[in-house]
């Protein structure tokens, strides 16, 4: 029977990191149900029965608790998790888990998660393959089938639970069978199907968020514990009798009856129907042909072929169309295109043939060739819908590619291989080592141990029939027979230790011979294997179909390869399986043999032959690196945003071990030191770097900065060339998409291309509102307080940089805001204006307590209000900011040091507060946007105490996420400066660099800066381009370069204030890159550019004010010869117009230093006070000899009466027409008027609108007044 296991050991070796310790289990009778694991709070939280792990494998926030009615139960914390291992201790084809629980507290229309069950390896998220989830009305309980698709069922309750209410739970599965739920012993739900429910589990347990081998989390909405008891898992389905005797605390004695067929095996093999391709000849090679690339539109896209049969292509889509994925847990859809999933393109590498195709997964549709995946049109094969695995035989194919075509988009291919297969004997090779298959030999030598914990904890017990493969000469002890099962399925694992030093003990001593791979030199290039002949029944037509896998050494879980064929019974066959090339470790070997045939176990390879063969190391190296190097980045696109360094999670304990080995035998490959430098968070010292020198002549800080934009620019245009396709989108889902292009707008601004940039921006926008992201002015899912921020908001708030005025992209940003003001931010019972949930959409709120907390991740969707209270003084805007900033302040408190504090999360409902200060929580230098708004609105000092407090936390350098130069702008140069420029010259570099230099003018750290940009980009850039990282978490930053060459940070990802003093706009696109600028001292009256040109000619180029006071500037300019940020010589002084998004033109001169100083000279009226008329995208439309145009009130004050003219390429006036008058769009819904000009006849090119307020008053901003017609 299961017992109770000793916690699991740190083993040495790499392959334990791969391995959950289970013992092996007995089998028992065939109906009789056994208690794989329990439970029992009464003994605390280590399981008291374990077929695997006892002992939690992560633990947080968790207690175990008196109980009246039970004695003791299992209180889990809204932010907590508990999670056990599940390898032993539950099988994924059938089984029953079962639980008291209860609420605890009240619940109510918000769902949340109860119980979770993870894969130990998937591409969707959160990796789910179980879950028992309260669904608002009741409750919902599904697995996943290997296909994706989720067995589901829904149970609605006639009242509310009471809190303290317990509650008996089971939920029961079998793929033979399907699903039934339990409630206090009765059976309420059931649906009757069969599915593949086979997988490889991670954990089991409490989770809120997410339960994976990369994360184990309760976070954002998915904040709500419960109580349990008593938690069980059976290895069957139970049937309603055994249920409920357990819901009355009896024994457990039946279970629903198991399929006497084989349908589940058969199909999971493919051998529902024709057999796999025969060995015909007496030797037969089949060589494993590695994809050169494996792309989804421009995605890389390996998951589905490697090795790994959990993982699948396409990525998992969270908004699915699959059955039961779509629930009430509505995540964005993450690291996949919009329209992914359609075709997989696999580019056949140079000098390869392949023949033969092996599918896995449930896709269905064609594969076809041609010398590009646009040209594939030669159509290979149908696969037809039904089968989960298949084989065919092609013509021969060598290079070009392969491209499966989907008929249904989501449905995945879990594994698809290209092999070439013909007739003769293995190689020769260098080195052969040969093991005999002895099936009476127990298979217990030491360095098999993880392998077999492997398989105990993997394998259902009738799948566990083990035997070893030992040299000639090597002892072994007999084995019994309870080591085998009573009552096995036909699938026999082969162990081949590593060597023979590692018998087991209470044996002779081995003396004067030795055998192993053991820190072998040379690479082995396959394995061959002696089928024997044998005696059993055939299955299909005179064959024994037979799946044969061999498993990656470091991995287990992962195939090297996996081929299906058949044999005849009573022939002998030999089969070469060259796989790629290994420089193997000390780790054993495991080959896996399943087969049709009912009759085929342990015996029936009894004397079967087993032949190693290794190839020269030079030889063997590259396929060994190259699949290495493909496992790391592929698994660490995954990690990289929780970037986990505990090998308890299992994907970063298989990101190490490969990692690991790829360094052990290669341990200069530069990428994969790169990424052990990152993974390991830098902490073994910055890899070695050869920064490129400033020519002769040339200042340092000038050269290093273009350098550094020139990395920026690298890396947008690689996402926009690379990555962004037809639908806007770039492949991580649109959601964290939005995030990649928050760096769009500040390059551009920089001057670097940006035409090209405002492109690929507005083509992701437009992709938002096509995939129908956005509700009522906020997404259509329901998410939590940041990721609603990240549906799209970001998108249109990052729109407006780049389109300033524009009122398509203005009108969105208002409907935003209005739907903050009336639905997200009010006040509540004590008057504070506070964010009122923290789990919404456009169609949905939830308010119960759970969710009614205002965090610092509720800021960054103010972005819109930060904009329009820029942009034209929009007061609802401004009363939202001002009210939040209001509302903060006043729930301050002291701490227990005395000292001034601001709370961290703040409850609408009843204005208690929770997570400790401010200062420590996650975000919290988002929320100063907001106090240093309401400063900037209302010229109140109050403000500034949020910004104090920050500061005498963390130091000056705290407030760095703040855009505009604050130091300046608070007047605190004389206390700050100090600070920052002595945290600079003790190597905490970046901002405090920049500090120091506007501190001292001294370039020095403007150079070193940049530098430390250009080597951590350079190193960075293969991560973050073809590295596969998720959009979200790839970056060049360039807040830096932004402080430096726009006088602050005009947008960086959450950073929602516009900080930017000027931007600019070059004659030519490369010319950015040609003119080094900085922007010292910036504040609204006053600011010096200081500007290197490194370029053969004069450089023009139009510098628009931002964050400056309108009105006339007096610009004094000249030369400085000597580099000390002063006018040398004679300086020309001109008087200019300046103001917020008006231009005014600089010149740059070849190979000079030139300094221009610009002081307000005379105030103009206030910008965003103004009226504003505007047209943009969609307003001007040609209907017949008519133009039709849509002008809008944009401004903070009614318009008056406007003027549309209609103009030719010249700027001559072809017609005009009167703009009735318009109010603002003071409650921020549109206000328009549509007008008519008439069309001449004859040439229409050129033309263009121009409107204007009638009496030439000044407006908001004149880039909304002109739209060219198309010809």
């Amino acid at each position: 029977m299961p017992h109770a296991v000793a916690p699991r050991s740190l083993r040495p070796r790499l392959l334990a990191l791969a391995c959950a310790l289970a013992t092996s289990t007995p089998v028992l009778a065939a109906q009789t149900p056994t208690l794989l694991f329990h439970v029992d709070a009464s003994h605390g939280l280590d399981a008291v029965v374990a077929s695997g792990e006892a002992v939690p494998n992560f633990r947080d926030k968790v207690q175990v608790v008196d109980d009246a009615a039970l004695g003791k139960a299992i209180q889990w914390q809204d932010d907590g998790v508990l999670a056990w291992d599940a390898p032993g201790n539950i099988q994924a084809q059938r089984g029953t888990l079962a639980f008291d629980w209860r609420p605890r507290y009240a619940v109510g229309e918000a769902p949340f998660v109860i119980f979770r069950v993870g894969y130990a390896d998937h591409s969707s998220w959160d990796m789910a393959w179980l879950r028992i989830d309260w669904n608002g009305q009741g409750f919902d309980a599904f697995v996943t089938d290997a296909n994706l698709a989720r067995t589901r069922v829904s149970f609605k309750l006639d009242k509310r639970p009471d809190p303290k209410q317990w509650l008996h739970m089971a939920f029961a599965w079998d793929e033979d069978h399907g699903v039934r739920l339990f409630i206090d012993g009765r059976e309420v739900a059931r649906v009757e199907t069969t599915g593949d429910y086979d997988a490889a589990l991670d954990q089991l347990g409490l989770a809120g968020r997410v339960m994976a081998p990369y994360q184990v989390q309760s976070r954002y909405n998915f904040l709500r514990g419960s109580d349990f008891q008593h938690i069980r898992v059976y290895d069957r389905m139970l049937d309603g009798t055994a249920v409920a005797a357990l819901a009355r605390g009896k024994d457990v004695t039946s279970a629903v009856a198991a399929a006497t067929d084989q349908r589940a095996w058969l199909h999971r093999f493919g051998w529902e129907g024709a057999a796999p391709p025969a060995l015909s000849a007496d030797g037969t090679r089949i060589r494993k042909i590695e994809f050169a690339d494996t792309m989804d539109l421009k995605q890389w896209m390996w998951k589905g072929t490697d090795g790994i049969a959990e993982t699948t292509w396409p990525g998992v889509y969270n908004r699915s169309r699959l059955p039961g994925r779509d629930d009430y847990f509505q995540l964005p859809d993450w690291n996949t295109y919009v329209e992914a999933g359609q075709h997989l393109d696999l580019s056949l590498p140079e000098g390869e043939t392949v023949n033969r195709i092996e599918i896995r997964g449930a896709a269905f549709g064609t594969l076809a060739h041609g010398s590009t995946a646009e040209q594939a049109t030669d159509v290979l094969f149908t696969r037809p819908q039904g089968p989960v695995r298949s084989v065919n035989d092609i013509a021969p194919q060598q290079g070009g590619v392969l491209r499966f075509s989907n008929v249904e988009q989501e449905t995945p291919i879990q594994e698809i291989w290209g092999y070439h297969v013909d007739t003769g004997p293995e190689p020769d090779g260098i080195v052969k080592q040969t093991y005999l298959i002895d099936s009476q030999a127990l298979p217990d030598y030491t360095n098999l141990d993880a392998l077999r914990a492997y398989i105990d904890g993997r394998f259902a017990p009738a799948e566990r029939s083990t035997v070893m493969a030992l040299p000639k000469g090597a002892g072994s002890r007999r084995r019994g027979a309870d080591s085998l099962p009573a009552s096995p399925l036909p699938i026999v694992h082969v162990l081949v230790p590593s060597g023979v030093g590692d018998a087991p003990a209470n044996q002779p001593l081995i003396r004067s011979w030795a055998h192993s791979w053991e820190n072998m030199y040379d690479g082995l290039d396959g394995v061959a294997i002696d089928l024997p002949a044998l005696d059993l029944p055939a299955t299909h037509d005179g064959l024994i179909p037979l799946n044969i896998r061999i498993k990656d050494p470091i991995w287990p879980a992962r195939d090297m390869i996996d081929v299906s064929v058949s044999v005849q019974p009573g022939q002998k066959r030999t089969l070469w399986l060259d796989l790629r090339d290994r420089i193997l470790t000390a780790d054993s070997l495991w080959l896996s043999i399943a087969s049709a045939a009912p009759g085929f176990d342990a015996n029936a390879l009894d004397g079967a032959e087993i032949r190693m063969v290794f190839k020269p190391r030079a030889e063997a190296i590259k396929e060994h690196v190259a699949d290495r190097f493909n496992q790391v980045r592929d698994n660490w696109g995954f990690l990289v945003e929780e970037h986990t360094t505990s090998k308890r999670q299992r994907l970063y304990a298989r990101v190490y071990a490969d990692l690991s080995d790829l360094l052990r035998v290669d341990p200069d490959h530069e990428q994969g030191r790169l990424y052990w430098n990152y993974i390991s968070y830098n902490s073994q010292g910055k890899p070695p770097f050869t920064l490129p020198q400033a020519p002769a002549g040339v200042p340092t800080w000038a050269f290093n900065q273009v350098q550094d934009l020139a990395h920026v620019r690298r890396f947008i245009d690689w996402w926009i060339d690379h990555r962004q396709v037809a639908y806007g989108d770039f492949g991580g889902g649109i959601s964290d998409d939005s995030d990649l292009t928050q760096q769009w707008p500040g390059l551009a601004l920089m001057g670097v291309k940006p035409d090209r940039i405002n492109a690929s921006l507005t083509a992701l926008s437009d992709a938002v509102y096509r995939n129908g992201m956005f509700s009522n002015g906020l997404s259509t899912i329901e998410t939590d307080e940041l990721h609603s921020y990240e549906e799209g908001i970001n998108t249109n708030s990052a729109m407006l940089y780049l389109n300033w005025g524009d009122p398509l992209t203005v009108e969105r940003l208002m409907e935003t805001v209005k739907a903050l003001d009336e639905r997200i931010i009010l006040p509540n019972p004590q008057g504070h204006l506070l964010f009122s949930s923290n789990w919404f959409g456009g169609n949905r709120i939830y308010r119960e307590p759970n969710w009614q907390w205002q965090k610092p991740y509720s800021f960054p969707i103010l972005h819109p209000a930060f904009l329009l209270g820029q942009f034209n003084a929009d007061p609802i805007g401004r009363k939202l900011v001002v009210g939040l900033a209001d509302s903060y302040l006043a729930h301050a408190y002291t701490d227990d040091k005395g000292r001034w504090a601001l709370p961290n999360e703040i409850n609408w409902a009843t204005g208690e507060t929770r997570g400790g200060e401010l200062n420590n929580g996650s975000g919290s230098g988002d929320i100063m946007h907001t106090f240093w708004a309401a400063w900037r609105w209302t010229g109140d000092d109050k403000y500034l105490k949020a910004l104090d407090y920050r500061v005498q936390r963390g130091g000056p350098g705290a407030l760095a996420n703040l855009g505009e130069n604050y130091v300046e702008a608070l007047g605190r140069q004389a206390e700050w400066y100090p600070k920052l420029q002595a945290d600079a010259e003790a190597g905490r570099t970046g901002f405090n660099s920049l500090m120091a230099w506007q501190a001292t003018g001294d370039t020095r750290f403007i150079a070193d800066l940049h530098a430390e940009g250009i080597q951590a980009k350079a190193q960075r850039e293969y991560m973050n381009t073809d590295g596969h990282w998720w959009s979200d978490r790839v970056e060049a930053p360039s807040e830096f370069l932004q402080r430096a060459r726009l006088g602050g940070i005009a947008l960086k990802r959450n950073q929602t204030w516009p900080g930017h003093t000027v931007s600019w706009r070059f004659d030519q696109d490369d010319a950015a890159e040609q003119v080094a600028l900085l922007v010292h001292a910036p504040s609204r009256e006053a600011f010096t550019v200081t500007s290197y040109n490194l370029g053969k000619r004069r450089i023009s180029a139009a510098m628009t004010g931002w964050n400056v006071a309108p009105g006339t500037w007096t610009v004094r300019s000249g030369v400085d010869s000597n580099g000390d940020g002063r006018i040398d010589g004679r300086a020309v002084e001109r008087d200019v117009q300046l103001e917020t998004s008006m231009a005014t033109e600089l010149q740059f001169q070849p190979g000079r230093t030139e300094i221009f100083e610009f002081t307000l000279k005379r105030p103009g009226t206030p910008v965003e006070q103004r009226a504003d008329l505007g047209i943009g995208r969609g307003d001007v439309r040609v209907q017949g000899r008519q133009v039709e145009v849509t002008v809008h009130s944009l401004g903070h004050v009614a318009s008056g009466t406007g003027v549309a003219i209609l103009e030719d390429a010249r700027g001559r006036e072809v017609a005009r027409t009167e703009v009735p008058a318009m109010e603002a769009p003071s409650d921020l819904t549109p206000r328009t008027r549509t007008v008519q000009l008439p069309l001449p006849a004859g040439d229409r090119s050129g033309l263009r609108v121009r409107i204007a307020l009638a009496d030439g008053s000044d407006e908001v901003t004149q880039l909304n007044n002109v739209v060219d017609i198309a010809p």
